[in-house]
């Protein structure tokens, strides 16, 4: 029967992030712009802080390429290195 089964009863989420204009960002800082969004969900109330996740990537030689960056407008991508 239509609406049977594990996708009828999955949680349907909505997206975290406020709009842009209402997000806190500090260029080259992502780290503290994550920070912020957190915080931005936490006084928020909108979800359980232990359904949230924040993932930062990083390697040996730290150095990762990350795509649709303001500081490069073509669909190539930037390469972040520590200062």
């Amino acid at each position: 029967m239509e609406g049977d089964g594990p996708a009828a009863t999955a949680p349907q989420y909505q997206p975290v992030c406020p709009t842009r204009d209402a997000c806190v960002y500090n260029s080259c800082y992502c780290e503290e712009n994550i920070w912020k969004l957190c915080e931005y969900i936490k006084t928020h109330n909108q979800y359980l802080l232990e359904e949230c996740y924040a993932v930062f990537i990083s390697n040996e030689k730290k150095m990762v390429p990350i795509w649709k960056q303001q500081a490069r407008p073509e669909n190539g991508p930037v390469i972040w290195t520590p200062k």
